[in-house]
């Protein structure tokens, strides 16, 4: 039944020295890009992750307003002074500007004015992100910024790995087991960054294949160790994505389909031993998919057994509807104030549509629909197949992620989206760079040293030499 306990926090003597050490690669990265904008992306997004760590400090609130929020409000202002020539690109958005008008109108109408505010903070959080990712892209002519940006996970991986050796867990299922969340407060936030870091390194285009597929396998082995199914439902399209299209993309066009079809069959094995050695943890998905629409109904016909479905969302979710739906018309229309819940019904809803009907009623709930299916549209004009079936994959992973957790709500899903928004919007901009880059999916020219044409002459005379002679066999050909 969505327990909720307090997280244990790691201890500061080992706490603040990795801290340290990880501000250092963080800087280290930062100072690698040329742009503002990529150092700015790198540091509020190291800073947001590392401010969870430290959570006992960054919840407090100070006149009201807490820590995060008040930190948020900084990201908006340095980013927009920094991304002050980009803030008309935020034009580009009118269902996003609609849903920022939808929020406001709500929080008015119920006198909500301080959960209106951070609601508004995170969303801003969200638009410098979703800015600096495109100013890096456009200027670099590739999304070569995300692995830089792959640093600012760092505090993540090593927050868990030192949760781990120092017994640093958080019980919070009925069964005993345990989620090492790296001290963070809740395993939902921290299992996004997860996500995040792995959906970061499938799409960055100068990330060797190895190290990519190592990355990847450590997120997916971290979301395992916080114990988070959900967000391993949503791994799985973005890990599709990776294996069938992205590591197509960097090979010739020839060799393309043959990996992707290699990488279909690899991902097709993957599914079925990953069902076998999660089905007890996975098998209430499977009871929801068969119940379908037969789960709406009101919480007073549910059975115990059902009540305890998902950890107890679906129960959670039907006491949303049934108490949104007694309201009049104009809450029906405008929802009842961001963070209403917190009072009447004490547990977020852990599904980003009910909560946003619940919160900012139907005009919410329909505008969050069209943000998405906005996004997956613009995915398709990707100028490259693989491209295309990539970001595909990413944005699907994602709204799977909304489906039984709220990253909207969390900062730390504001920043996946952010960085998964604005790499869609620049890959799919036939806008020439202002920096003079090629356009975007347009293949860069690679420097080719002196050495490197000498060799190529001299495969290219051997072979012309193999051609004349029959009687020379390939073996003789290569002395």
């Amino acid at each position: 039944m969505l327990a909720e306990e307090a997280s244990r926090s790691l201890p500061g003597w080992a706490l603040h020295p990795a801290t340290a050490v990880l501000f250092l690669f963080m800087l280290r990265a930062a100072l690698k890009t040329p742009h503002g904008s990529g150092r700015l992306l790198i540091a509020i997004v190291w800073l947001r992750y590392v401010m969870q760590a430290y959570h006992e400090v960054t919840y407090l609130n100070v006149a009201g307003v807490s820590i995060n929020a008040l930190a948020s409000l900084g990201v908006c202002l340095v980013g927009g002074i920094v991304l002050l020539r980009s803030l008309p690109e935020l034009g580009r958005f009118p269902i996003l500007i609609l849903l920022m008008l939808t929020i406001a109108a709500s929080g008015l109408m119920n006198g909500a004015l301080v959960p209106t505010i951070e609601t508004l903070l995170k969303w801003g959080f969200f638009a410098i992100v979703t800015l600096a990712t495109i100013d890096c892209i456009r200027r670099d002519g590739d999304a070569r910024i995300f692995g830089l940006l792959l640093w600012s996970f760092a505090p993540v991986i090593v927050y868990q790995a030192m949760s781990i050796v120092l017994d640093v867990g958080k019980a919070t299922e009925g069964d005993g087991s345990v989620s090492f969340i790296g001290g963070y407060n809740h395993e939902a936030a921290f299992s996004v960054i997860l996500i995040t870091c792995l959906a970061v390194a499938s799409l960055a285009p100068r990330l060797n294949v190895l190290a990519c597929i190592g990355i990847v396998g450590v997120c997916l082995f971290g979301v395992v160790l916080a114990n988070y199914r959900t967000a391993l439902i949503a791994a799985v399209p973005i890990v599709f994505g990776f294996f069938v299209f992205g590591i197509a993309s960097g090979l010739r066009p020839g060799r393309r389909i043959a990996v992707s079809i290699v990488g279909l069959l690899m991902m097709m094995t993957a599914a079925v031993a990953g069902s076998a050695l999660m089905s007890d943890r996975m098998s209430d998905v499977g009871v929801v998919a068969e119940e379908g629409g037969a789960i709406i109904k009101s919480p007073d016909q549910f059975t115990e057994a059902e009540r305890k479905l998902l950890s107890g969302r679906v129960f959670l979710w039907n006491r949303y509807i049934e108490e949104y739906s007694a309201g009049d018309e104009k809450h029906l229309l405008l929802g009842n104030g961001a963070d209403s819940w917190v009072e009447r019904l004490g547990l977020y809803a852990h599904n980003t549509l009910v909560s946003y009907l619940f919160e900012f009623g139907l005009a919410g709930a329909t505008l969050i629909i069209l943000v998405w299916l906005a996004m997956i549209v613009r995915s398709l004009s990707a100028p490259d197949w693989t491209t295309r079936g990539q970001l595909l994959t990413a944005h699907i992973g994602f709204i799977l992620l909304n489906m039984a957790t709220m990253p909207f709500w969390l900062i730390e899903g504001l920043i996946f989206y952010g960085l998964l928004c604005g790499y869609t919007v620049a890959v799919t901009s036939r806008a020439q760079s202002p920096m003079g880059a090629q356009p975007i999916g347009v293949a860069r020219p690679v420097p080719v040293s002196p050495a490197a044409i000498l060799a190529r002459e001299r495969r290219e005379r051997r072979y012309a030499q193999t051609q004349a002679d029959p009687q020379t066999g390939p073996l003789e050909s290569k002395t």
